[in-house]
């Protein structure tokens, strides 16, 4: 009796912290340097905890998964922050990884006065000067699938011809976001996903700009990869990494990449990424 209730217990601790760890938003990597730091207890960090609170709070209400604000009247007090979550994703799962992010990012990033941290999910990021409508390509992340591709030459056309289509779309940007995705076929079985996304302030030449860095970044040979900076990012893979659902809502695909349904089959526990941090 008593083990059977061990047994149960355990059962039961391991499907909390299983259903938990699924929900929770995934971290790719943070930036914070050590040059820049703030007093503790200081004003800047007063203000720094009432701009991501506020940010989170923007969050759970943001239509376009996309805010900026502003705390403290006068430098070097002033902070200035922003969220960009990944156009696909529901309102609730914005506001879990802002909400997450808002702990997380002090903690990895104590004292600092510029600091980004990227989620799978989103992105969240705070500094003294400003940074609305400012384009920033560095530091920007590269990760990557370590498995080569079969077919390098006839991959990497199909590739450029995509991500050239995804920049020009996701550049000029409707109902809000700057945002595009394409499928293309690769082989008869296999298609290429890809995904462009600009933060909106950015104006169309900016956000072209930022892709067009993103796109010479991105890994060669690989059946996957990303680059992402403070203001886009860009990530392509040989299986849907996005929820396409959403995607056909807010950016149809163009009609001359559109092609009958071909399995794409994904194998879990096959994908290992390195990270490399260009600052």
């Amino acid at each position: 009796m008593s083990s059977c209730f061990t047994i149960s217990l355990s059962l039961l601790f391991f499907f909390i912290n299983f259903v938990g760890t699924e929900s929770a938003p995934t971290f790719l990597r943070h930036y914070c340097p050590n040059a820049t730091l703030f007093t503790p207890n200081s004003i800047y960090q007063s203000n720094l905890n009432i701009l991501l609170s506020s940010l989170s709070s923007a969050a759970t209400d943001s239509a376009d998964g996309f805010a900026n604000a502003v705390v403290g009247q006068n430098p070097p007090d002033q902070v200035y922050g922003l969220f960009l979550c990944r156009g696909d994703v529901d309102s609730a799962t914005c506001s879990n990884c802002v909400a997450t992010g808002k702990q997380d990012i002090l903690q990895r990033c104590p004292n600092r006065r510029v600091s980004v941290i990227w989620y799978d999910e989103c992105m969240l990021r705070y500094s003294d000067g400003s940074i609305h409508s400012v384009m920033e390509q560095m530091p920007s992340i590269t990760m990557y699938h370590t498995r080569k591709i079969t077919n390098p030459t006839q991959f990497m056309q199909v590739l450029r011809e995509t991500v050239d289509d995804i920049t020009a779309r996701a550049s000029v940007g409707k109902s809000g976001k700057k945002l595009a995705v394409a499928e293309a076929s690769f082989t008869s079985l296999q298609k290429l996903y890809t995904l462009a996304q600009c933060t909106p302030d950015l104006t169309v030449l900016e956000c072209n700009t930022c892709l067009r860095a993103t796109i010479a970044g991105l890994p060669r040979g690989k059946q996957g990869g990303r680059l992402f900076t403070p203001s886009c990012s860009m990530r392509f893979e040989l299986y849907p990494f996005y929820n396409a659902s959403a995607m056909a809502v807010l950016v149809p695909p163009p009609s001359f990449l559109r092609s009958p349904p071909a399995p794409v089959t994904r194998r879990k526990g096959t994908c290992l990424f390195l990270i490399f941090v260009l600052c």
